[in-house]
């Protein structure tokens, strides 16, 4: 019998609640000030949402929509914890943006006809943390995400450890929930306290210190504990659990000839997916995706890409993070242009008229062919 065709998955969907609604209240909220950044402005343009349009019910609809018109067969939408302090307080005052695990199990789940999982979310500093992570894992989680730096967490922090250890055996049968960590630098979802910017770095060299010794001294990032950071994650390995490093941790503006001039994981990323080949034996995996890579600023690191452990790659998009056609041919673009010109759809130069999920399926596709990252996700969430 021939093989089954792979189920098409995107690891790595964001979503938001603006919490205006009375009904949404509960279930996230996006500040003000990130309201009013950039960044946010950019998320609706690519998500097709009119800024004078945006509301609690519109930016649901439009995710649900966005996952009904797609070629995909699930998309993993993922919640994000609010920022917890040191003494493990919740502090939802403190993050510019949170989405709880609720708001995807009530409001999308429900919705999408089963192609939208749970991307769930518990932050490591909460005295709760396995109690909450075993009702995710009930409510049908298949990652837990950590955006340390917009979330406040330290992962030299001996608590990320515990929790480490926790994932790795949190499914009822004993098998890990895996973790989708952000690593590498961070422009979308922004810290409230510029120290904590270094949190998602695993390096930090002559260069980093520079560039942050040139910042004001309240912009400055604290110097992150590597070496603890990095036993915390290899202990996790050791015990069991299985962690996706996002984004390989490119670089996002700087080319492959310019990586000085940004902050740059993909080395380290590099090293943790070869030592899991090389370490068949231990009881844990480390994972890397390719979301928000389908873009004109990191296609250059293609080719360094195709050079890693193949089996150990996944397919994201970080939608609503932009997407581009980087193989557009020349009907397409003449295309664009009439309809930027005849009609008036000035958005045309930057957001494809495409589903942008399939626009960055069809990208990697395009520009890896039949790798296995397409059908890795299928092995290790389902």
């Amino acid at each position: 019998m021939p093989n089954p065709v792979p189920k098409r998955i995107d690891t790595h969907v964001h979503v938001a609640v603006l919490g205006d609604d009375p009904g949404f209240a509960k279930y996230g909220k996006v500040s003000a000030w990130m309201r009013d950044q950039l960044s946010f402005k950019i998320f609706l343009l690519f998500a097709r949402i009119a800024p004078d349009q945006v509301s609690d019910q519109a930016l649901r609809d439009k995710a649900l929509k966005t996952v009904d018109q797609s070629g995909l067969d699930h998309v993993v939408s993922l919640a994000l914890d609010p920022v917890y302090d040191s003494g493990g307080n919740r502090r939802e005052d403190l993050s510019n943006l949170w989405v709880s695990n609720e708001y995807i199990i009530r409001e999308l789940i429900p919705r999408s006809n089963g192609r939208i999982l749970l991307g769930a979310s518990v932050h490591p500093y909460d005295p709760e943390f396995e109690e909450r992570v075993a009702e995710c894992v009930q409510a049908g989680a298949v990652l837990l995400k950590w955006l340390p730096s917009a979330q406040h967490i330290n992962l030299a922090d001996p608590r990320v450890r515990d929790a480490l250890k926790v994932l790795a055996t949190a499914k009822p049968s004993g098998q890990p929930l895996p973790l989708l960590l952000h690593v590498g630098v961070e422009y979308a979802i922004m810290t409230t306290n510029p120290a904590t910017t270094s949190w998602d770095f695993l390096s930090w060299g002559s260069l980093d210190r520079i560039r942050n010794g040139l910042r004001r001294k309240r912009d400055r990032w604290a110097t992150p504990d590597i070496a603890g950071a990095r036993a915390n994650l290899r202990a996790g390995l050791e015990a069991g659990a299985q962690i996706i490093m996002a984004h390989c941790g490119l670089p996002y503006f700087a080319p492959p000839f310019l990586r000085f001039l940004e902050h740059d994981d993909f080395g380290v990323v590099r090293e943790f997916l070869q030592e899991t080949v090389a370490r068949p034996d231990r009881k844990g995996r480390c994972f890397a995706d390719v979301s928000a890579c389908v873009s004109p600023f990191r296609e250059g690191y293609f080719p360094k890409i195709r050079k890693l452990p193949e089996d150990l790659l996944l397919v994201g998009s970080d939608f609503p993070v932009p997407i581009f056609e980087l193989s557009a041919a020349l009907k397409e673009h003449l295309r664009d242009l009439e309809a930027m010109i005849m009609r008036g759809e000035l958005e045309r130069v930057v957001v494809p008229q495409d589903n942008l999920l399939d626009v960055n399926w069809r990208e990697l596709r395009h520009a890896f062919g039949e790798h296995p990252m397409f059908s890795t996700a299928e092995q290790l969430l389902l």
